[in-house]
């Protein structure tokens, strides 16, 4: 008792988490103007024994703490910055100026940040920076976590920003350049943008493409669907497609002609061929300006499949004749196969795989797991009473 007593003490003693400090300053340009609307991010630093221009192997730029953009007066103000050492950056790695004028990583002054404390750090840009670049999306998501990615030949990161709600973004001043614009999560169709940024403002746009919905089925010539992945190919994009266990589908997809794009699937099977409700065959889907509907994915399959077959022991003849098998495994769903009266049930053919059967009517019979390999014509299991 008297140890968990000292115990329980010096818990209850201990000091409790550090809570985060702010930072806060002015950013001004090379002519001591205040510069507006730049990024400013507090970036941990190596510790003390360790530098930047040692490499990789001792270093590596962690993402910023906390990161904003300067006002009109060219001030910002970090929040929730835990107690550590930091570099203070303004502008974007590859093209920053890190506290208090430095243009390289190995020429900053490295500022500690103490717990619950509001530190002041002016920065005065050693770079010119570029125009303000701004944009929107149209139209609107609806996706909260949808963001545009900005990346260029001179910056040494990614940036990301996340869309209002009414689809614009910005990123402030960004230095002169050629940079992508991309959007997370890509929507169908919708490709990067490329663009240059002088000493002007620059405002972009991407626009969406129109989303049809896309549904059918996918059917194989022999056996079970086995478990896939399907998607729909462009030049510009590759579309997932939800399957269901019934092996119906759906996708959303914008115009154009889409190919059918089946992966993970076992040896031996292709897609054979795909037909679109109005009789058109081939190996794509067209998208226009309608929905899709009533098409037909055709899966080839080895000539030859393993079977299963069983009994089931110990359970009385009229219980049996209302039982089913259900078997479960490397395929879309599940299938079900009849009991006879002597306990007897068989699957004529299933994709090479490990499988479960289980007796959902018969809670006492107990689950098998089973392999079927493709070199075997037949697998035979029992199942008995737990």
């Amino acid at each position: 008792m008297i140890g968990i007593t000292i115990v329980l003490g010096l818990l209850l003693q201990a000091a409790p988490p550090a809570r985060p400090s702010t930072v806060s300053g002015q950013i001004q340009t090379r002519d001591g103007f205040p510069a507006v609307a730049v990024r400013v991010s507090a970036i941990p630093a190596p510790p003390a024994t360790t530098r930047a221009a040692d490499g990789q192997n001792y270093w590596v730029t962690p993402p910023p703490a906390s990161t904003a953009i300067t006002n009109n007066e060219g001030r910002y103000r970090l929040t929730n910055v835990p107690p550590g050492r930091y570099y203070i950056v303004a502008g974007m790695l590859g093209r920053a100026t890190y506290y208090p004028a430095a243009t390289e990583v190995e020429n900053a002054m490295v500022v500690t940040i103490g717990a619950d404390t509001a530190e002041t750090v002016n920065v005065k840009l050693a770079l010119a920076h570029g125009g303000r670049l701004s944009g929107r999306v149209t139209p609107a998501g609806d996706g909260p976590m949808e963001r545009a990615v900005l990346s260029g030949l001179k910056l040494e990161e990614l940036l990301e920003m996340p869309l209002n709600a009414d689809g614009t973004f910005t990123f402030g001043h960004v230095p002169t350049g050629a940079y992508l614009l991309s959007l997370f999560p890509t929507p169908p169709g919708t490709g990067s943008l490329a663009f240059e940024v002088g000493e002007a403002d620059v405002n972009v746009e991407i626009k969406r493409q129109a989303l049809r919905t896309v549904t059918g089925r996918i059917s194989v010539e022999r056996g079970p669907l086995p478990r896939t992945m399907l998607a729909f190919a462009t030049l510009q994009s590759h579309v997932s497609g939800t399957i269901n266990p019934d092996g119906t589908f759906t996708a959303r997809l914008h115009a154009g002609q889409h190919e059918v794009d089946m992966t993970n699937m076992p040896v031996g099977y292709a897609v054979a061929s795909v037909r679109t409700g109005n009789g058109n065959a081939g190996r794509g889907v067209v998208v226009g300006t309608a929905d899709v509907s009533n098409v037909v994915i055709t899966l080839s399959a080895p000539r030859a499949l393993p079977a299963i077959k069983g009994r089931i022991t110990g359970i009385s003849g009229d219980r049996l004749s209302s039982a089913t098998v259900e078997l479960t495994g490397p395929i879309v769903g599940g299938l079900q196969a009849r009991v006879g009266a002597d306990g007897s049930f068989q699957f004529d053919a299933v994709t090479p795989g490990r499988y479960r059967l289980r007796v959902p009517q018969l809670p006492e019979v107990a689950p098998v797991d089973t392999t079927a390999s493709a070199s075997e014509r037949e697998v035979s299991v029992t199942l008995g009473v737990r």
